[in-house]
């Protein structure tokens, strides 16, 4: 997005993800992205890509985006916009996807909305969903992916909605292949995606599975 140079995500510039730690134990999955070394990471993603011509030319399987989190800041204080931006925050928020561009600390949870180089993910904060390493970091390479693709739009909420949309439908298939679960220790049950599947065992079909 073109707004401050490198705007975390676009500008896009997705800064790296300042990692899967919790805020304040309330297992939240925060990610920070910047887009500055995106040219780079191209760089060595093509030569790392290249196929000899010279042979048969063998399709070459699209490798899953890595994502490239910004270094953990400290002391970190909650700061607005400047005035040129009206000094509100830029975000887009759904259900289980809410984007600022800003930096917050994944610990205090401060938000410096001054750093608008910078792209945070909240995934899934109210813990509708079962995660693990596995799927956050899907989750955060499709993120990556993302940001790297809407390089040079506008940095603004309509942008970030795209972004959010998209993920949503992400984590909507992730569902329906299984590969993430309804948390039914929810706080609130609100089975948004749809009603849970039931599949029974062949083995024992009086024990079904709930997914």
């Amino acid at each position: 997005m073109a707004a401050s140079a490198s705007s975390s995500y676009m500008a896009f510039s997705t800064a790296g993800m300042v990692g899967k730690r919790h805020l304040r134990n309330n297992n939240r999955r925060v990610l920070s992205v910047s887009a500055q070394q995106q040219q780079q990471q191209q760089e060595t993603l093509e030569e790392t890509t290249k196929v000899d011509t010279t042979n048969e030319t063998l399709p070459v399987k699209k490798q899953p985006t890595t994502p490239r989190p910004v270094e953990p800041q400290i002391n970190v204080k909650s700061k607005n916009m400047g005035k040129e931006y009206g000094g509100e925050w830029l975000s887009s928020t759904t259900r289980h996807v809410r984007i600022f561009a800003a930096y917050i600390d994944p610990v205090t949870c401060e938000m410096d909305q001054t750093q608008m180089d910078k792209l945070t993910l909240i995934l899934d904060p109210t813990n509708e969903f079962v995660w693990d390493d596995v799927t956050c970091t899907k989750v955060y390479s499709y993120f990556q992916e993302l940001v790297d693709h809407y390089e040079g739009a506008p940095l603004t909420e309509y942008t970030l909605r795209l972004i959010g949309s998209d993920i949503e439908h992400y984590i909507r298939k992730l569902l329906y292949d299984g590969e993430i679960k309804y948390n039914m220790r929810a706080k609130t049950l609100n089975f948004s995606m749809g009603k849970p599947r039931i599949i029974f065992n062949e083995d024992n079909k009086g024990s079904p599975d709930v997914q």
